[in-house]
């Protein structure tokens, strides 16, 4: 007697615990979504409350059918928890990836390296870069280029070179029919990061007093385009895959700046809540996508190993100590051209920086 009463009453007993956790973790993610639901806008919250009652309706039905137990319960306490279910899972569902998100930079950052490399004679350090990224990524590459100077380093710049010879090829075949720097800025705008060359104008004046010391080791537009030219008469399949790889012709004068251009003006527009999210999910994103080994792209005999072989030149013919920013995908490349020449090129030391980040904000009282 004893044993038949206590199994029912220690079933009831389990479900009222697994109930009260099941409506702890909603009460939490109704919580954690709150916040989410506010920047979207104060119209998020009401969207979600009618959704939610709407779509508790069958839910109720159908719980109210099946469950005798709930039937004993008032219609209006089921339906009441039904919806604050379905709110939860609808919160949910929009909340988490923004999350997932956020936590991108802090759990697998996006990281870039400085390298020293050294052939017994020259000694190189290679900054890699990232066209936008962090605040605190930017200053601390600036301050390691003045240290750099007062230790007598001359400075290679990353920048290709517009020459009116190749700045339309360039534009059409590598930029997307526009700007680059243009483009660059705006999606720095629209991830709330930064766009390098803001940062590396805190060295104007000391390029105003010592341009020798500052060098631009990049090539011109025409210079990548007669690679190209010279690439598509030795391998007539090279400029057919390049031309099978471009997007159509766009209609009205469409181009990937003008997309861009039309993004940031929506971001302009936002309310700061909106803003804050979409900073958010773009940064999350982008060192998600920065982090995955890239596939090898057709291009990448001008993008890369071209440009690499210049820049190898000028390593070669520069002077014995050298501090160069360059894109951190050319770092394998340029050594491998390096110790093509010289097998005595290593890498010395290595220290690695965080590319992309959360902004800080802080607030005090005077």
């Amino acid at each position: 007697m004893t044993i038949e009463s206590g199994a029912p009453a220690g079933r009831e007993r389990l479900k009222l615990r697994a109930g009260t956790i099941a409506w702890f973790l909603a009460i939490v993610v109704l919580l954690l979504g709150l916040p989410v639901l506010l920047d979207i806008g104060w119209f998020a919250p009401v969207v979600l409350i009618v959704l939610a009652l709407l779509l508790a309706l069958p839910i109720f039905w159908l719980v109210r059918r099946i469950f005798t137990g709930q039937r004993r319960q008032s219609a209006a306490k089921v339906y009441a928890k039904t919806a604050l279910g379905v709110a939860a899972v609808v919160t949910l569902i929009v909340a988490t990836p923004l999350y997932v998100l956020a936590a991108i930079p802090a759990v697998r950052p996006m990281t870039l390296p400085q390298a020293t490399l050294s052939n017994g004679e020259k000694t190189v350090v290679f900054q890699g870069m990232v066209h936008i990224g962090s605040e605190g990524f930017y200053k601390s590459v600036v301050y390691d280029l003045e240290k750099a100077l007062t230790e007598d380093y001359v400075i290679f710049y990353e920048g290709v070179r517009g020459d009116p010879a190749g700045d339309q090829w360039f534009s059409d075949t590598l930029a997307g029919g526009g700007d680059l720097s243009t483009n660059y800025t705006q999606m720095g705008d629209i991830c709330g990061l930064d766009f390098q060359l803001t940062y590396f104008s805190l060295l104007d004046a000391d390029i105003a007093a010592r341009p020798e010391r500052h060098v631009n080791a990049d090539v011109s537009t025409a210079d990548m385009m007669r690679e190209y030219e010279r690439l598509s008469a030795a391998d007539p399949d090279f400029a057919a895959r390049i031309e099978a790889d471009k997007a159509p012709a766009p209609a009205d004068g469409d181009t990937v700046g003008g997309d861009l251009a039309e993004a940031f003006a929506f971001v302009q527009s936002a309310t700061p809540g909106q803003q804050s999210l979409i900073g958010v999910a773009c940064r999350g994103y982008m060192t998600w996508l920065l982090g995955q080994k890239s596939e090898p792209s057709d291009l990448d005999p001008i993008i890369l190993d071209f440009r690499n072989r210049e820049l190898a030149k000028k390593i070669e013919e520069g002077p014995d100590k050298i501090f160069i920013t360059y894109g951190a995908n050319h770092l394998p490349g340029l050594l491998e051209t390096l110790r093509a020449s010289d097998p005595n090129w290593e890498i010395g030391s290595i220290k690695w920086m965080r590319g992309i980040d959360t902004p800080e904000e802080l607030d005090g009282e005077i």
